[in-house]
């Protein structure tokens, strides 16, 4: 079962590429925030490296570290992050420092560079810690070195990551949230225009195939409206056929109903069998014409506009189909004493048409010329080919039907093309 909708495929095609673009700035911008927390607080921690380094000094040749209780406590006082710190000499012996964090830095001692400071993100105890290795000189002996490792839990880092990022985010869902209601009530209101057009087709009766168009309605709909409106005009003219068909078909059935009514009617007070015959012989005749008449309603109906679009055009040759219908007809012209001939053409008849349409409509014309042409006449059905050049672009296939019967008297000739229910 379909049960799309065109607010929910708009939702999707827009709402969809927002979210995306949306993740993808919101990555972004995280990257962006560690880089400047990074950079912010690796500065600091890099500052305290030297403050340490400014307080190494050589007494009694070794390197110490001359760093105060009172210095101590304010290089440490921190309210959120816990800071640590050691310090090496240059055979890698602990001068002062944290031995919490001694192991891992001895394994990082291996990894500094000389003359330049290098950071390291490192777990102690499951607890992130951001360590800055800083190679020191000593003022009275510049040969002599150390190293100093100072590093802080990145408490406050992350929540500065995560306040940048928040204020990325929060207005990237507010506009979303936005932006998925005006879509929501937009295609509410900009579908409302189909609303008369639904009302005024859901408010007609079968009979009723009035054209839509007059209603006013917006650029974008009025292609429905038109293709509606076609549409009723289509089955209006469907239902106009089916109305003609039908009076055309009780017009013409009226007549040889009442004659065979009339022929029953004798027959039922015939007194000798030598009567009844003579009466059943004339409704045998009246049922031979009713049959013949229903075909030709039937094929009528066929070839009605309404149901042109149900045949089936093909190109044939009109020679054969033409000189099988008029075969078929050679018995009852041979009764009514009747020449009936064929002249075809030496080459095809090609047109393109239905085979069974034509056919009938050979039947019916050579029909009508036997049944209205005297004993002892002529029809002639001829097949002929116009190839004027000077005329035609293409062949033309002339299809006629004569005979020498006593014509159509001139008072009723205008009537011949009517329909023959205004006659």
């Amino acid at each position: 079962k379909n049960t799309s909708s065109i607010r929910r495929q708009l939702l999707s095609w827009i709402l969809i590429p927002i979210i995306g673009l949306c993740v993808v700035t919101a990555i972004i911008s995280y990257v962006i925030a560690i880089q400047i927390a990074t950079e912010a607080y690796d500065a600091a921690l890099l500052e305290g490296a030297r403050e340490l380094a400014n307080r190494l000094h050589i007494n009694n040749g070794q390197i110490v570290l001359d760093l105060p209780p009172s210095a101590l406590a304010l290089f440490k006082e921190d309210k959120i992050d816990k800071f640590y710190y050691v310090v090496l000499d240059d055979r890698a012996k602990l001068i002062g420092g944290d031995l919490e964090i001694l192991p891992t830095v001895v394994r990082l001692y291996g990894l500094r560079v000389k003359g330049n400071s290098r950071f390291f993100n490192r777990k102690i105890d499951k607890t992130s810690l951001r360590i800055v290795c800083m190679p020191a000189n000593i003022p009275e002996q510049p040969y002599r070195k150390a190293t100093v490792y100072v590093a802080e839990t990145t408490l406050k880092r992350q929540a500065l990551i995560n306040e940048i990022l928040g204020a990325v985010i929060f207005p990237q869902l507010c506009f979303i949230s936005s932006a998925a209601l005006a879509v929501w009530f937009g295609v509410a209101r900009g579908l409302a225009p189909l609303e008369p057009v639904r009302r005024a087709i859901a408010s007609r009766t079968q009979w009723d195939l009035r054209p839509v168009k007059q209603l006013k309605t917006p650029v974008e709909i009025k292609p429905l409206v038109s293709a509606i409106d076609d549409l009723l005009i289509r089955l209006n003219e469907d239902i106009e056929s089916q109305h003609r068909f039908v009076a055309n078909a009780a017009h013409q059935l009226r007549t040889p109903l009442a004659g065979l009514k009339t022929h029953l009617e004798l027959g039922l007070r015939a007194t000798n069998k030598d009567e009844l015959a003579t009466v059943l012989k004339q409704v045998n005749r009246s049922v031979d014409n009713m049959t013949r008449l229903v075909n030709q309603l039937l094929s009528l109906a066929k070839l009605e506009p309404a149901s042109a679009w149900l045949v089936r055009q093909a190109e044939i040759d009109l020679n054969p189909v033409i000189k099988e219908a008029t075969s078929d007809l050679v018995p009852w012209a041979v009764d009514k004493d009747i020449d009936l001939g064929f002249e075809g053409c030496e080459e095809p008849a090609i047109i393109s048409g239905d085979k069974s349409s034509i056919r009938e409509l050979v039947t019916n014309l050579v029909d009508n010329a036997i049944r209205y042409t005297q004993p002892g006449g002529k029809v002639t059905v001829k097949l002929a080919i116009n190839n004027d050049e000077n005329k035609q672009k293409e062949n033309v296939v002339d299809l006629s039907v004569e005979d020498n019967g006593p014509g159509i008297p001139e008072s009723e000739k205008e009537k011949v093309l009517k329909d023959f229910i205004e006659c």
